[in-house]
């Protein structure tokens, strides 16, 4: 070892005891991985399992309130044409709506009986009135109408007179008329329906149950009612 002013000459150093570690480092040597104790890797493993079976059982408890609520959005769209005629909960008679329609055979002007029942797979629009009844001779021409808009379709319109006789109907469509009418003298059918003014009507699904109550006359002859009408078939 050389000197210099009696001091060691810092080239002739000895190297610092890390220095092989050191150089190897900066050669770029792969430092050893650092492995997570196994406790730990389980423990993890165990909380997303535990994260992913919550959420699995959140969503199936909420999707059956998911399929109920849009089910009752559709139906709330299907019934909303029907709720616009302003149809009334119940009567005494028949009770809260829906409710079985009471059946009823009556007779046409030809004689020819009509049984409510026999018809089954079709709408049924059943009206109570009578000629001497002022609010219902005004919705008589839009329930005509009526009957042409739905021609085609499961569709049946019963108008029921009380009127005494047939003579006072057949004057009062002297021209003739698209409407069923029976007549019911003895008003034994209003009675069982719960109707005591006039004029009421019921609509009728495909499957025998009153689904509306309409108390008084209303314009039928519009796509309102047409629209209803048709939810009822679907």
């Amino acid at each position: 070892m050389s000197k210099r002013n009696g001091k060691p000459d810092k080239k002739d150093a000895p190297a610092p005891a890390n220095a092989p570690a050191t150089a190897a480092a900066a050669a770029g040597d792969p430092a050893t991985p650092v492995t997570a104790p196994i406790w730990l890797r389980v423990t993890a493993f165990a909380v997303a399992a535990a994260v992913a079976l919550l959420l699995v059982v959140l969503f199936a408890l909420a999707l059956p309130d998911a399929i109920r609520r849009a089910q009752n959005g559709e139906r709330t769209a299907r019934t909303a044409a029907c709720d616009a005629l302003g149809p009334a909960e119940g009567n005494v008679k028949i009770g809260r709506l829906p409710a079985k329609a009471p059946d009823f055979t009556l007779k046409d002007w030809s004689g020819r009986e009509t049984t409510l029942s026999s018809l089954r797979g079709n709408v049924v629009l059943v009206n109570f009135w009578a000629t001497w009844c002022s609010t219902c001779v005004v919705e008589v021409p839009s329930m005509e109408r009526l009957v042409g808009r739905m021609k085609g379709t499961p569709f049946r319109l019963l108008a029921v007179s009380v009127d005494d006789d047939w003579q006072t109907v057949r004057k009062y469509f002297d021209k003739g008329t698209p409407l069923e009418v029976l007549l019911d003298k003895e008003r034994s059918v209003p009675t069982r329906w719960g109707t005591e003014k006039f004029p009421e009507s019921f609509l009728v699904d495909k499957d025998g149950t009153i689904r509306y109550y309409i108390v008084s006359n209303r314009d039928w002859d519009t796509g309102t009612v047409e629209a209803c009408l048709k939810s009822m078939m679907d």
